[in-house]
Formats: C-alpha cells, structure tokens, sequence
C-alpha cells in the first residue's frame, strides 16, 4: 500500500526584535512629543517587532499599535533583541542606559537628529532678550563640553566592539558630527548612511489646492515663537516691510509678549496637529518658513511636498534639502526686511511632477533595507 501523504516543509520565519530607545514618545496626552520616531516605526512595525523604551514614561502603554515601555518595565522583562536604535543619543539617560546594557544587542544604530551632537552656543543664535541668561549660557557650554567627550567615548567604545552605526538626517549633519565629535572618521564613514526624515503620509497623500473660497491670508508660517533659530523676528521683518499681504503665525511662546504685532499680521498661538495642517494650508497663498540652523528641517519639507509654494531661508542646509523644488523661492535672512514684490512666488502652485525626496521611498524604507542588511551581516 502507498502512502500518499505530503510532507510540506514550512521555512521558518525569522521574527527580528528592535528596541527603539527615545527620550520622549507620543501618547493620547501628548500627540507631538518626537513624533518623528513614531512615524518610523509605524513602518518598521510592518518588517519588525517594534518596542519603544521612552524614558519619560511611568508606565506601559500602547500608541497606535507600537508598544511603549518605561524603563523600570524594561529592566523586569525578557530580553531578546537582535538591534537596538537610539534617536538623538543625549548623557542623562541613552548613554547609561548603553554602557549597561550594550551587551544585549548585537548591532546599536544611533539616529543623529542635531542638538544631541552639537554645542549649542557655538551653533545656535543668541536667545532673544527677554529670553537671555548668562548664566544659562554658561552652563549650556559646560554641559556640551561633557556631552560632548562622553558621547565620544561611548562610540570609540562600541567602534572597538564593532557594533556601532549611524544615520544622519542630512549631509549637513554628518559634516558637523565629524567636527565635533571626536572619533575615527574612517569609522564613521564606513559604518553611517545618510538617511533624510520622511515626509508624514498626510503631505503625501494629497496635494496643495488653493481653497480660495475658504482663504485666510496669503502667507502662513507655523513656528515656536521663542527659539532665534525659527525667525518670528525675519517673519515679521517680512510682514512689515510688505504691508499689501496678510499674514498669519501659528506658534507658541512669549516672542509677542514683548513686541509689537504688526496691523497685517495674526498671532494664532496654537499647536496644530500634525494630519490637519495640509488642509489648513490650503487656505493661505504660500508658506514662509525661514530658519538660522537646522539639520534637515521636516515641516518645510513636508510643505515643499505637499506642492505649496514656500519661502525659506538661503543657507546651505535649505539648500541640501529643497534646492530640486520649483516651488521653493531662497532669501537670504538677511533679505527679509526689504520691500520686495513676491505676486510670482504666489503662482508656484500649480506645478506638476514635484520630487519624492521625502517619500518613504527614499527615506524610512532606505532605513529598513539598512537595518535588514546590518542584521543580517
């Protein structure tokens, strides 16, 4: 008699296990805390087993289908990890929490965002004056002169381990690194990618569509108020040196608390979630979005994506980044408080065959190619 059954071989499903370490996280509280991590991961969960250690969360929870964990949870659970991702590594809590359990992982990629390498007062400009503090100041220097040495030696460390790698948000940031971070640069070339932040799906899936009917004002800037480095002051300079066009500013902090708003602006002080900025946008001319530093500067880009037409600062980072965008127009900050007539920078809206540059196919799927490929080496 013959044995007619069929003997199926089923091939094993290798499952690979990421811990995703990030100082802060969103949650049903707080929507907006590093949500550029969260928008990865919402990918990564779709090739990995995606775990968030947020430092500043208490307690377990879930966000959206990834799972986030304290770090006393972490300490009391099973620990099976194939990599570990560290997004803008700082001292007080990423490189402790590395030099004990570095062991775990086989592979450690650092994500450099900016901040986290750079000191601060030689990069960043000086606080507006209602914001100013000498002692602050030098505290900041002394602090990033540790911040400094220490994440030095902790990548030197894992170099001779080789378990370290990198990705940079631009070619900016992985200049500056270079500088400041006193390392093999060798190493570092060998083992670092640059990977730019993708755009959120939101500026993707639709684009730009002038809603005249529902019109607010022709330019929209969305910035915090307080930080130099984000131009309220250049945004105003702008207004008022351009008194035929309306404005509006959505941001918060104190900038107008100590100066004057000018009769053809509006102050919206709000934060405006994340998926529900395209469709406002639709309601203005043009963005205005200037900067004094920045790494790669996200909601630019996502504007730039999204096909609206935008006015942004000329320095070199803009230009490593939208330099390929019709609808992109370059102003030297210095530039801002001139009378000048922008009625053709109001007609890039309707242009065709805009980049992907900022697609995830050019952005976190580059990451998850990288992270298969340094897995499984």
């Amino acid at each position: 008699m013959y044995d007619l059954s069929v003997t199926i071989k089923v091939k094993e499903v290798r499952v690979i296990n990421i811990l995703v370490l990030s100082e802060d996280y969103p949650s049903l509280n707080n929507k907006y805390a590093m949500s550029y991590v969260h928008s990865r991961n919402l990918i990564y969960k779709k090739h990995f087993n995606v775990s968030v250690l947020s430092f500043k969360s208490k307690v377990n929870y879930s966000y959206e289908g990834i799972n986030v964990m304290s770090l006393n949870d972490f300490e009391k659970s099973e620990k099976d990890y194939h990599l570990l991702i560290s997004h803008a590594p700082n001292v007080k809590n990423h490189v402790k929490f590395i030099n004990k359990n570095s062991k775990l992982f086989r592979k450690i990629i650092f994500v450099i965002h900016g901040h986290e390498v750079l000191p601060l007062n030689n990069y960043y400009p000086e606080n507006y004056k209602y914001n100013r503090s000498f002692f602050k100041k030098r505290m900041q220097s002394i602090y990033d002169k540790y911040k400094l040495r220490t994440l030095s030696k902790l990548f030197n460390n894992l170099f001779e381990q080789n378990k370290v790698k990198f990705f940079f948000v631009s070619s900016w940031m992985k200049e500056h690194f270079l500088k400041n971070i006193e390392t093999y640069q060798d190493k570092v070339e060998n083992n670092s990618e640059i990977i730019f932040n993708a755009a959120n799906e939101a500026f993707i899936s639709k684009k730009y569509q002038f809603d005249e009917n529902n019109y607010l004002a022709d330019f929209v800037s969305i910035r915090p108020l307080d930080q130099p480095k984000y131009g309220i002051d250049l945004i105003v300079k702008f207004a008022e040196s351009n008194s035929n066009y309306t404005f509006h500013i959505y941001g918060e902090g104190s900038y107008f608390d100590y100066h004057a708003i000018p009769d053809n602006v509006k102050v919206i002080k709000s934060f405006i979630e994340q998926k529900d900025i395209p469709a406002l946008l639709n309601k203005y001319k043009c963005a205005l979005m200037p900067t004094r530093l920045d790494s790669q500067g996200v909601m630019v880009c996502e504007i730039a994506t999204y096909g609206m037409p935008c006015i942004t600062s000329d320095i070199p980072i803009c230009r490593e980044m939208l330099n390929e965008f019709p609808n992109v127009v370059f102003i030297p900050n210095s530039q801002f408080g001139y009378d000048n007539n922008y009625n053709s920078v109001l007609e890039l809206y309707n242009i065709k065959n805009l980049p992907d540059k900022f697609h995830n196919n050019n952005t976190v799927n580059k990451e998850i190619e990288k992270i298969k490929n340094i897995i499984n080496s």
